[in-house]
């Protein structure tokens, strides 16, 4: 018992690092550029995309103004930037002329004091280093400068940051360990993440659980009715799953909104705000009628591979009623291969409401995703996808649990 409650407590911790590591390698390694230049914006200012990368975990060490600056007797329309390529500061003209240069080597202080001979035509370069980053290494210039540039407006304050990196082993190996203590951080409005998620899954959980058990319990009964002496409803309940299926789900909610909210007025259609269950009836009704169906066509295979088996037609040939037939044999056989199907759609109920949050305006999970893909909050994509991970293995072994319970025969296998 211990020995298998420790492999499968190894094999969680090795599905999160897997699922975790994908996740660091897609948004984390610059594959898709860079993350923080992505969540403020290509023309916020340098001090502000290092606080990104600082929140973000790809800073160690920064400071904002490491080296003053000033650009003196330049005229209004002349515009010059600082650069860094291959460890070599250069100071270029707006139509990409090289004015200055020097290699980013020895300290910060260093290249302050090299940087205030930088004069020419009309022009000239006040600097300084702050008493707190005299000291540092002149590389860390660099790394803050890293695909960036500062501008010097004429006449106009500018600083250069400073920057120490993060390893990569220790990034990843911070965050994975922040996601095994719950720890998810803070969102790129500085908001808990944490917060955040309970708050929308809790919304999302209150359309998806109803409306999932009520699918189940539907497509279920469906099924027996259409297995049993009741044949005739099969075909009939087959053409209804092949019409309601050949039309998409999105026209479905739009005619059923239309419907029900605007022409019938059953059902408010406002902001989310309370009171909120008459906000949730139409979505979990909606849900049910178009998850029924596909439910049904798989639960009617089963239902029909458990009905044509031996046993049961030998219970049906010694004259057992319909009703015990239905709830002492084929009811407790079909648990099993049922728990199994429940084990794989219970993670993702979540953002089955994805669709119906966005066009019924509720607040839920499946909209935080869409935002955090769309603004780049690192943070919480790797939150979801640590959760999901948790919930696909814990629906997997409740499957399990359930399966080996009702059918002895998978006791051992558990």
């Amino acid at each position: 018992m211990i020995a298998r409650l420790l492999h499968r407590l190894l094999f969680t911790l090795a599905l999160v690092a897997g699922a975790d590591l994908v996740l660091f390698a897609t948004l984390d390694s610059g594959l898709l550029g860079d993350q923080a230049i992505k969540q403020v914006g290509a023309k916020a200012s340098s001090t502000d995309i290092g606080y990104a990368r600082v929140r973000l975990g790809v800073f160690e060490q920064f400071e904002p103004a490491a080296i003053r600056l000033q650009m003196l007797h330049a005229e209004r329309s002349q515009r010059m930037s600082l650069q860094c390529d291959d460890g070599i500061l250069s100071l270029v003209a707006a139509d990409g002329t090289v004015l200055r240069q020097v290699p980013l080597q020895g300290t910060v202080g260093d290249i302050s004091m090299h940087m205030v001979t930088w004069s020419g035509e009309g022009w000239q370069i006040q600097a300084f280093s702050t008493t707190d980053a005299k000291a540092l290494p002149a590389s860390g210039l660099a790394t803050a400068l890293n695909g960036l540039s500062t501008r010097l407006p004429a006449g106009e304050a500018a600083t250069m940051s400073w920057a120490k990196a993060t390893p990569i082993s220790k990034r990843f190996l911070t965050s994975f360990w922040s996601l095994l203590r719950f720890d998810f951080g803070y969102d790129r409005d500085g908001r808990l993440v944490s917060e955040q998620l309970s708050q929308r899954g809790g919304r999302s959980l209150m359309i998806s659980l109803p409306a999932f058990a009520l699918t189940m319990v539907l497509a279920i009964g469906l099924a027996c009715t259409a297995s049993g002496k009741r044949r005739r409803w099969d075909k009939r309940l087959q053409i209804i799953a092949a019409l309601v299926m050949s039309v998409s789900s999105l026209a479905w909610i739009l005619f059923l909104r239309q419907w029900f909210t605007f022409d019938l007025d059953w059902f408010p259609l406002r902001p989310w705000s309370d009171p909120i269950l008459p906000l949730l009836i139409l979505p979990i009704l909606i849900w049910v009628y178009l998850s029924v169906w596909p439910d049904y066509l798989l639960y009617r295979s089963i239902v029909q591979q458990r009905a044509s088996e031996g046993w049961l037609r030998a219970a049906r040939a010694r004259g057992i009623s319909t009703p015990r037939l239905l709830w002492r044999h084929l009811l407790p056989n079909l648990a099993a291969p049922i728990a199994s199907l429940l084990a794989v759609t219970l993670p993702f109920l979540v953002l089955g409401s994805l669709l119906l949050e966005h066009i019924f305006d509720i607040p839920g999970l499946g909209g935080s995703l869409l935002e955090a893909v769309e603004q780049h909050d690192v943070n919480i994509l790797r939150a979801l996808t640590f959760l999901f991970a948790i919930g696909y293995l814990m629906a997997q072994w409740l499957g399990e649990v359930i399966a080996s319970s009702c059918d002895p025969r998978l006791r051992g296998a558990s």
